[in-house]
C-alpha cells in the first residue's frame, strides 16, 4: 500500500514536504511473524564468529558488505517501552525510525513497530520518503508529517511514544542458511547519541558501548535449535540483550545491570 501526503503551497512560502509512505508488511513475510534468539558476547570472539558464520552460511550483501544501521527509538517521558523490556513483560511494542549508512536521516527512511508477544516476535515496517531530508525536520514537524498519512496502528504509536530518546548506531553483516530459512546477523560498534532535549536529530557527542557484539537469530517459530548448527563449532549462551535498554543505561537514562 502506498499514500502521498498531500504538497501544499501559498503564494511567497516554501512548498509542505510531501511524504510518501509505502507499507512493506504484508510484502515481508519475515517480518510479519518470527522467533528471534539473542547471543551476547565479546568483541574477542568477532573473527571466530565471523570464520563460522561464512562457513555455515551464505554471506547476504545489501548495498554494502557491511551495513551501518541507525535508529531513533521513541518512548514516552517515563520510558514505558524501555521499562517494559527490563520488566521481561512479554506483550511490549517499540517505535523506531531506521535508516541505513549515512550519519543522519536523509529523504528515505523506515519507520518501523517492532512488537513481541512471548516469544514470537514481528515488525510492523513502513518505507517512507521525503522531499525534505528528515535531518532538517524539527520532531514537531516529523510527527505533523507523518500523523495523517500513516496507518492508524502508526498513529496510535506515535501518540503513545512522542518522545525521541537516543540513536542507535552499529555496524551489521548478514547471513543466511543456504537453504534461505534462518537469518543470522553479526551487530557490533555499538554507538549512542542523546535524543533527549533536542528539537531535531542530533549526532553530537557519541557514546560508544565498550566490546559488546550482539548476534541475532532469526527464524520460523519453532525452529530456534536450528541456529546452532550456523554457530557451530562455537556454543554460544541465548540472553535477552536490547541494544534500546543497553544505550539509555549508557546515556543514564535508566539503572540497568546486566
Amino acid at each position: 500500500m502506498t499514500s502521498t501526503a498531500a504538497d501544499q503551497t501559498s503564494p511567497g512560502s516554501a512548498a509542505i514536504p510531501v511524504l510518501t509512505i509505502h507499507d512493506e508488511t504484508s510484502e515481508r513475510q519475515d517480518l510479519a511473524k518470527r522467533a528471534e534468539v539473542k547471543y551476547a558476547l565479546d568483541v574477542a570472539d568477532i573473527g571466530k564468529l565471523r570464520s563460522n558464520l561464512a562457513t555455515n552460511c551464505r554471506r547476504q550483501v545489501h548495498n554494502n558488505p557491511v551495513s551501518v544501521v541507525r535508529s531513533i527509538y521513541f518512548d514516552d517521558a517515563a520510558l514505558s517501552s524501555c521499562h517494559a523490556n527490563l520488566d521481561g513483560i512479554g506483550s511490549r511494542r517499540k517505535l523506531r525510525l531506521r535508516w541505513y549508512d549515512t550519519l543522519a536521516p536523509r529523504n528515505e527512511f523506515y519507520l518501523e513497530i517492532k512488537w513481541r508477544e512471548t516469544r514470537v516476535t514481528g515488525k510492523h515496517r513502513l518505507k517512507v520518503q521525503s522531499t525534505k531530508p528528515v535531518e532538517q525536520m524539527t520532531w514537531s514537524e516529523l510527527y505533523a508529517l507523518l500523523d495523517p498519512v500513516v496507518p492508524e496502528h502508526f498513529r496510535c504509536a506515535l501518540l503513545r511514544f512522542p518522545e525521541p530518546i537516543i540513536i542507535v548506531q552499529y555496524d551489521r553483516e548478514h547471513f543466511t542458511s543456504l537453504d534461505g530459512q534462518l537469518r543470522m546477523t553479526l551487530d557490533y560498534n555499538l554507538t549512542y547519541y542523546d535524543q533527549v532535549g533536542t528539537t531535531r536529530v542530533s549526532t553530537r557527542f557519541p557514546q560508544r558501548l565498550g566490546d559488546l557484539v550482539v548476534v541475532e537469530g532469526k527464524v520460523p517459530v519453532g525452529h530456534e535449535p536450528d541456529l546452532r548448527r550456523l554457530l557451530h563449532p562455537f556454543v554460544p549462551r541465548a540472553t535477552r540483550c536490547s541494544k534500546y535498554v543497553h544505550g539509555c543505561s549508557l546515556l543514564n537514562h535508566v539503572h540497568f545491570v546486566d
